[in-house]
């Protein structure tokens, strides 16, 4: 098995709706698809890094997360990057999981007749 991310995960990440699913989900699926996740991810809260050490699978990762909702993720996350490949995010505390849950079963309620 390679430990290239495949083309079937790199269109996970790039179709993935962050208005609909928790974006912590995507982090995670990210950070199970990295090359040496222990070495390059770390997560504190809604706060998280991507550190590619060079490495092009991560940084295909990291070019399918910048499409990611059309850019949403990066517009809504993205809190900067340095050159070698680093790069911090934070997730909006109205789209986690627990907000976007309550969220889209208000919007189911007043969908109801």
């Amino acid at each position: 098995m390679s430990d290239y991310p495949s083309e079937q995960i790199l269109r996970f990440i790039r179709r993935y709706d962050t208005l609909k699913t928790p974006i912590e989900d995507l982090r995670d699926f990210v950070i199970q698809s990295w090359w040496m996740p222990e070495w390059g991810t770390k997560v504190n809260g809604r706060k998280f890094e991507l550190h590619t050490g060079g490495w092009s699978g991560n940084e295909s990762l990291i070019a399918a997360l910048e499409k990611s909702s059309k850019g949403m993720f990066w517009y809504m996350c993205w809190v900067m990057s340095k050159r070698g490949g680093h790069y911090w995010f934070e997730i909006p505390q109205k789209l986690t999981r627990r907000h976007l849950k309550k969220y889209l079963a208000d919007k189911a309620k007043e969908a109801r007749p």
